[in-house]
C-alpha cells in the first residue's frame, strides 16, 4: 500500500482545485494507495475529502506566486522553511511513499520529497501570462523538484520549453469527472426549499431560454463582458435570460461583486441577469439550461465545462487557456475573450444552429475524453512509473 501526500496550499471556499484533487481522489484504486491530503487550514472541502477516506492534515505551504508587497518573497522563504520540515515530519510520521502538489507555484513538499528520496510529482494548473520569464523561472524548479509534471492543456507545456527543448517530465493529463448517467440524479435539488423549477424561482416564462454561467466572482471569469452581452442582447431578443452561480473566493473580490450589482441595477437587467450565489446543485442547475456560457479573460481547463459536458449542454465559450480543446465545433461556439459584443454575436449564433444536438456531440466528446476513470486511469500511470523508478534506482545503489 502506497501513502500519497497530496498537497492543496489555497484555503479557498470555491475552487476548481479541490474540485478535481476530489474526483481524483475518489477514484483512487485504495488496494493500491491511501490518501493524505496537506491543506493551508480548515476549507468547505475539508469534511468531503474525510468522507472519502483522506487523512486530512494542516500547516504551511510555501506559494511563490505574484508578490504583493515588499516582503512577499521573504515571509515566503521562513515558510518554505516551515513547510520543508513539516513535511519531512509527515513523511516519517505517516509513511508517505509519494508526494503529488497542486499549483506550479507551491513549494516545500516537492523540495522536501527530494530531501528524502521520496517520488514527486507536480500538477500545474497554469498557462503562461507575462511575466513569461518568471513562469518559466518557476516551472524550471518544477522540473527541478519534481520526478513528472503533469500539465492540463498544451498552452501550459510552453512554459517547461527551455533553450528549444521541452521538460521531459511533463506529461498532459484532462482532467475528468464522473458521468452522470441517471438524470434524476441530476435534477435532484439539495434542499426541499429547491424543489422549484429555476424557471419558476426566476419567473420566467417556458419560451425563455436559459443560459447559465457558473464561476467564481472574479475579474479573471469576465462576468463584465457577460452582463454587457446580456444589455446588448436584451432588447432585440428579450427572451434570452443569463443566469450567474457563483461567489467571490477572496475577500479583495468583494468589491468586483458589488461592481457587479451596480451595473445589472444601471442597465435595468433585473430580469435579464440573475446572480444565484454560490451553488452546491450545480448538476442541477445544468439539468435546466439550454447552454453554458464560459466568458473567462483567463481561465486554464474549467471543470463547469466538463460538468456541462456531461449534462448535454452546448458551451459559448471565450478562446482562453485549455477551453478549445475541451470546446469542439460540434459541441460548442468559441469567441475572443474580453468582448461583449463577440459574446453576445457568438450567443446568437448558437441559438440559430442546431443546439440540442450539438449537445448530445458534447455529451459523448465526454464520455470519450474527459471522464473520471480515464483521468484516474492515467494519473495512477504515472505514479507506477515514478515509484517503479525509484525503486530501481534503489536496487541499483544497494
Amino acid at each position: 500500500m502506497i501513502k500519497i501526500l497530496y498537497i492543496q496550499p489555497y484555503a479557498s471556499q470555491v475552487g476548481g482545485v479541490d474540485s478535481v484533487l476530489l474526483q481524483l481522489i475518489e477514484g483512487l484504486d485504495r488496494n493500491r494507495y491511501e490518501p493524505f491530503v496537506l491543506l493551508t487550514a480548515p476549507t468547505a472541502y475539508s469534511e468531503r475529502y474525510e468522507r472519502l477516506g483522506c487523512r486530512v492534515l494542516y500547516g504551511p505551504v510555501a506559494v511563490f506566486g505574484k508578490p504583493t508587497d515588499a516582503g512577499y518573497y521573504f515571509r515566503n522563504i521562513r515558510t518554505l522553511i516551515q513547510s520543508v520540515a513539516f513535511v519531512r515530519k509527515i513523511v516519517r510520521e505517516h509513511g508517505i511513499g509519494l508526494i503529488h502538489s497542486h499549483k506550479m507555484e507551491a513549494f516545500g513538499g516537492n523540495i522536501a520529497g527530494k530531501w528524502m528520496g521520496i517520488p514527486t510529482v507536480q500538477t500545474v494548473h497554469e498557462i503562461p501570462r507575462r511575466p513569461l520569464l518568471a513562469y518559466k523561472l518557476i516551472a524550471w524548479l518544477n522540473h527541478l523538484f519534481n520526478d513528472k509534471v503533469i500539465v492540463l492543456c498544451e498552452p501550459s507545456r510552453r512554459m517547461f520549453r527551455m533553450l528549444g527543448r521541452d521538460s521531459g517530465k511533463v506529461i498532459k493529463i484532462y482532467n475528468g469527472i464522473e458521468p452522470q448517467m441517471d438524470t434524476v440524479a441530476m435534477r435532484a435539488p439539495l434542499t426541499e426549499s429547491d424543489d422549484v423549477p429555476l424557471r419558476e424561482q426566476l419567473g420566467l416564462s417556458p419560451a425563455d431560454k436559459v443560459f447559465l454561467t457558473v464561476a467564481r466572482l472574479t475579474p479573471m471569469k469576465g462576468l463584465d463582458d457577460l452582463v454587457d452581452a446580456a444589455d446588448r442582447l436584451s432588447k432585440m431578443h428579450p427572451h434570452l435570460k443569463f443566469a450567474i452561480a457563483g461567489d467571490v473566493a477572496f475577500e479583495h473580490e468583494k468589491s468586483y461583486k458589488s461592481s457587479l450589482m451596480t451595473r445589472i441595477r444601471e442597465r435595468g437587467l433585473e430580469q435579464t441577469v440573475f446572480l444565484l450565489g454560490l451553488r452546491r446543485d450545480v448538476p442541477w442547475l445544468l439539468d435546466q439550461a439550454d447552454a453554458l456560457i464560459l466568458p473567462s479573460a483567463y481561465d486554464i481547463f474549467p471543470t463547469v465545462v466538463l460538468e456541462a459536458m456531461n449534462a448535454g449542454l452546448p458551451v459559448v465559450a471565450t478562446s482562453v487557456g485549455g477551453v478549445p480543446e475541451m470546446v469542439r465545433p460540434e459541441t460548442g461556439l468559441l469567441v475572443p475573450p474580453r468582448s461583449g459584443s463577440e459574446l453576445a454575436q457568438g450567443i446568437v449564433r448558437l441559438m440559430e444552429m442546431d443546439y440540442q444536438t450539438m449537445g448530445q456531440n458534447a455529451r459523448e466528446l465526454f464520455l470519450r475524453e474527459f471522464t473520471r476513470r480515464r483521468y484516474v486511469d492515467e494519473t495512477e500511470q504515472v505514479y507506477s512509473e515514478v515509484l517503479y523508478r525509484h525503486r530501481k534506482l534503489l536496487t541499483a545503489s544497494q
